[in-house]
């Protein structure tokens, strides 16, 4: 059978100084950079593909690309439906058309 009782002092041990790195590791997170508003808009020059990729990876990619481009087209649209599908920071690329009132 196996002693646990070493495991459990050695975790004691090491637990304040992995508590010290973990809270070193959160404030180094804190101060990364923003993004900017042109690195939001940067995904519209990394989904251009000419035919469907066949990698998994690729097409994860791919199928993001084309929420992306959905959430776009919602957007350029005017539908008030894009927030539903959590479609959020998309701004209309160009003016809607007139739209007639009943």
């Amino acid at each position: 059978m196996i002693d646990i009782s070493p495991v459990f002092e050695a975790t004691r041990r090491l637990s304040p100084g992995l508590t010290v790195a973990g809270l070193a590791l959160a404030a180094s997170l804190s101060w990364a950079p923003a993004a900017s508003a042109a690195d939001m808009m940067s995904w519209q020059a990394g989904c251009q593909f000419k035919s469907i990729p066949q990698s998994a990876g690729e097409a994860m990619r791919y199928d993001m690309c084309q929420r992306l481009q959905t959430c776009q087209r919602m957007a350029d649209a005017g539908d008030r439906n894009i927030a539903r599908i959590a479609c959020f920071g998309f701004t209309p690329n160009a003016p809607a058309a007139a739209r007639s009132t009943r």
